[in-house]
């Protein structure tokens, strides 16, 4: 028996709800400065969809909050041996200061995923100065989902989703006869993140299918398996996708080498709804399972996901929900935490 299949769009520019659930309230933000990200017409961000404003940006100071962690002053040194690397001369001492940074998430509307790495570090001190300035490049930029935590917030068995914070590293070289400031007036670093304009989703009945069915442009599933016994369920599928045209977040992760532009679209989720249309996992009390495996050459992939989980009286699997995030780019943004102290020995 053929599915029955239902595509909703919404369409946000620069604010598609990715992740449902109540946002978190932020970590302190202590003395913070985030900053203006770069020029929008920037011909290395992706052009937005056509009859949409080129000059609208995704402001990071509205989505995204700082903080440091913690400072560390570091020496380090390294011997060879000159028999096994007779090529290479040891580096001796090398010291560093290092500050690791939280950066929270106050709303993740439009942002898709974000890299860990910055991209530039520069640490003032407190009048003003340069102590130490760093960049850094690589052929793949490596992209992360936000990560969320489901915990219960009440007697009657309601759940909410908690955004996790991003911890980034952020690492300056020091001259061995370096003057260290009591307190680095500011530290401020580059760092890329990945935001869509647009997301849809597309509804499948929960049920065994033998036909392909088209759930973006590039990308195809087969529903082999659907079953409900009593509280119980489980899926078993079938994805084939080109990535040049749609990609799945699998793991949370996408990586784009060199000069490569994101998707045109990429799979977020996958959800089993009650014949209300509200997400099972969201009802709690239940235990919750799945895995995936891909493989291909090229562009082309395949594979498998499953799923399996407990659904109480509130209603049994009745929907697949798939999610998709489109029109995407990337973004560099900056941002400074202020009044740093620094450790001394």
């Amino acid at each position: 028996m053929r599915s029955g299949i239902l595509v909703s769009l919404i369409v946000a520019v620069l604010c598609a709800c990715v992740n449902a659930g109540p946002q978190p309230a932020p970590v302190s933000p202590g003395d913070i400065l985030i900053m203006a990200a770069g020029d929008p017409n920037d011909p290395n961000v992706a052009v937005p969809p056509t009859g949409e404003d080129p000059n609208r940006t995704w402001d990071p100071a509205e989505h995204l909050v700082a903080d440091w962690e913690s400072v560390a002053v570091n020496m380090g040194s390294l011997l060879l041996n000159p028999r096994v690397r007779p090529d290479v001369e040891s580096p001796g001492p090398q010291w560093s200061l290092s500050v690791t940074a939280i950066v929270d998430i106050v709303d993740s509307n439009g942002l898709i995923a974000w890299s860990r790495d910055a991209t530039s570090v520069t640490a003032y001190d407190q009048d003003g100065g340069v102590i130490s300035s760093t960049t850094s490049s690589s052929p793949v930029r490596m992209y992360q989902s936000p990560q969320y935590l489901s915990r219960p917030t009440g007697p009657n068995g309601e759940w909410e989703s908690v955004l996790l914070f991003n911890q980034v590293s952020l690492r300056l070289p020091m001259a061995p006869d370096a003057v260290y400031p009591d307190v680095l007036s500011r530290v401020e670093w580059t760092m890329n993140v990945l935001v869509a304009e647009e997301t849809r989703s597309v509804d499948l009945a929960f049920e065994p299918n033998d036909v392909w069915v088209t759930l973006v442009p590039g990308m195809e599933v087969l529903v082999e398996k659907a079953t409900v016994e009593e509280t119980k369920y489980d899926y078993g599928l079938q994805l084939r996708y080109d990535t040049t045209q749609a990609d799945y977040l699998s793991g949370g992760f996408i990586h784009l080498w060199n000069d490569q532009q994101p998707p045109r679209a990429a799979l977020t989720k996958v959800e089993v709804l009650n014949a209300g249309g509200k997400s099972i996992r969201d009802f709690g009390g239940g235990s919750f399972g799945g895995s995936g495996s891909f493989h291909g050459e090229g562009s082309q992939r395949t594979g498998t996901l499953s799923g399996h989980g407990t659904c109480d009286t509130r209603g049994t699997a009745a929907i697949l929900r798939f999610t998709f995030v489109s029109h995407m780019y990337e973004k560099e943004v900056r941002l400074a935490v202020e009044n740093v102290p620094v450790p001394h020995f």
